[in-house]
């Protein structure tokens, strides 16, 4: 065996035992997904088509940081990953919005980073409508959010009122900021225009997610747009500032459950109060009822002769229990004695 197929032999055991090599910072099963492949595609299902309602570089909101941002007619219709990455911040928990400065902080949104130094921002997403969390690796072309009106949104460029859009712009990655300041971006799926959305025109999406069959010719643009930002607003209050995710409070520890439960019985206690002080009342009319009911005369003999001459007028008063008050009728013999006994003189 010649020194060659020894070394292709030996190298083809170490290939086979060992570990995938990982891009430090990348998990199991990012490959192509975080950091992302190049290239963007239209963010809403294959084969769909919408239209701009607003392009980059306007006088009406998209100029400064948003001067290279698109708005696409998506009215609660499925928003999908325009490219592959890792989600970093989520909103969904507003549900207000209008074309006045006073929604300009309302809006959901996702970001995503693609982990190259910049980061896709859709934004004026549905209340609850967001599909993603953050920390998730999502591939192009997964749904990510329902498209929505809140934050600052209008229907026209005279302020007609809130209108459902999804707004979306390429940024600048920045930790713990939604909206930072967009670049320019062109799209695979688009043929015309270097790839850059135009207003007024539709356009029908060749996002149609991984394993799917492409059904429509992509075009690569990968050559760098120049960043020179021009427009200047005609109404420098309309501004978006999403702001942060509303953060979610901590699990109560079990102390404060069983203080927040023994506040919450304390009230009680003055309800149970009075029980013990009606049931008592009674008690004593209760016993005190029956002993002029259930009284008897003393058992003594003497009573008896009393009770057949003169006794019935206590009896007849309800005299009390107690017979020392009474007096007892004299025998005949003592009535004998007393009438023999000599009368005192004058």
């Amino acid at each position: 065996m010649s020194l060659f197929s020894v070394v292709a032999i030996a190298v083809t055991f170490v290939a086979a035992i060992a570990p995938p090599i990982h891009i430090p910072g990348q998990q199991k099963g990012e490959e192509g997904r975080f950091p992302a492949a190049p290239g963007y595609l239209l963010p809403w299902a294959g084969g769909e088509i919408h239209s701009v309602t607003q392009g980059e570089e306007t006088t009406f909101t998209h100029n400064g940081s948003t001067a290279y941002a698109f708005d696409f007619d998506l009215s609660y219709d499925t928003i999908v990953a325009a490219r592959s990455g890792k989600v970093t911040m989520v909103r969904e928990d507003s549900n207000s919005g209008g074309c006045d400065p006073m929604f300009s902080t309302a809006a959901n949104y996702v970001v995503i980073d693609h982990g190259d130094g910049t980061s896709a921002l859709y934004l004026h997403l549905a209340h609850n409508g967001v599909q993603v969390a953050a920390g998730d690796i999502v591939d192009q072309g997964d749904p990510i959010a329902i498209s929505g009106e809140t934050g600052l949104t209008c229907s026209d460029h005279e302020g007609g009122g809130p209108g459902p859009h999804l707004h979306f712009q390429v940024q600048r990655t920045e930790e713990n900021r939604p909206l930072t300041q967009s670049l320019p971006v062109a799209f695979d799926d688009i043929s015309s225009n270097n790839g850059v959305p135009q207003d007024g025109r539709s356009y029908a999406s060749g996002n149609y997610g991984k394993g799917q069959p492409q059904k429509i010719k992509l075009t690569p643009w990968r050559v760098q747009r120049v960043f020179n930002p021009t427009a200047r607003p005609a109404d420098p209050t309309l501004v978006e500032e999403p702001a942060l995710p509303t953060p979610t409070p901590p699990p109560a520890e079990p102390d404060a459950q069983n203080a927040g439960a023994t506040a919450t019985a304390t009230p009680e206690t003055p309800t149970r109060t009075p029980v013990p002080d009606d049931t008592s009342t009674p008690a004593p009319d209760d016993t005190n009822t029956p002993e002029p009911i259930n009284t008897e005369p003393p058992p003594t003999s003497t009573l008896e002769p009393a009770t057949a001459t003169s006794t019935p007028a206590p009896s007849a008063t309800h005299t009390p229990p107690p017979v020392v008050d009474t007096p007892v009728p004299p025998t005949e013999e003592a009535a004998t004695v007393e009438s023999a006994a000599p009368s005192p003189g004058p």
